[in-house]
């Protein structure tokens, strides 16, 4: 019998390792304040001390892309896995990756 794969094998998309903190938006009422741990295209993984269930769409700025909903994929711990509900277009994409910290440059708590 094969080896279970690993989700990150599993993935559609690359992710990049990045240190990003940013308000995500339940609603115009309810803000959140989270760290970006990695990204992809597609999507990617937040940590914060709030439970989000599954399925809630949630909103926030990216630098250069601007404004970006993803819905919650799954949420366990603290951190959060989301998936953008528009991909982002490769260019915008690759410039937003020099915005955004390096996990070297600062992974404090969210």
């Amino acid at each position: 019998m094969p080896a279970a794969l690993n989700p990150k094998e599993m993935r559609r998309a690359v992710r990049q390792d990045v240190c990003y903190r940013c308000e995500m938006a339940v609603d115009s009422v309810n803000q959140i304040s989270a760290l970006m741990v990695n990204i992809s295209p597609l999507g990617c993984l937040m940590r914060c001390s709030k439970d989000i269930p599954q399925g809630t769409i949630l909103s926030f700025a990216l630098p250069l892309v601007g404004r970006c909903e993803a819905r919650v994929v799954w949420a366990m711990g603290g951190r959060i896995g989301m998936e953008f509900t528009k991909t982002i277009e490769s260019h915008p994409y690759l410039a937003m990756l020099e915005h955004l910290n390096r996990p070297s440059d600062e992974m404090g708590i969210y």
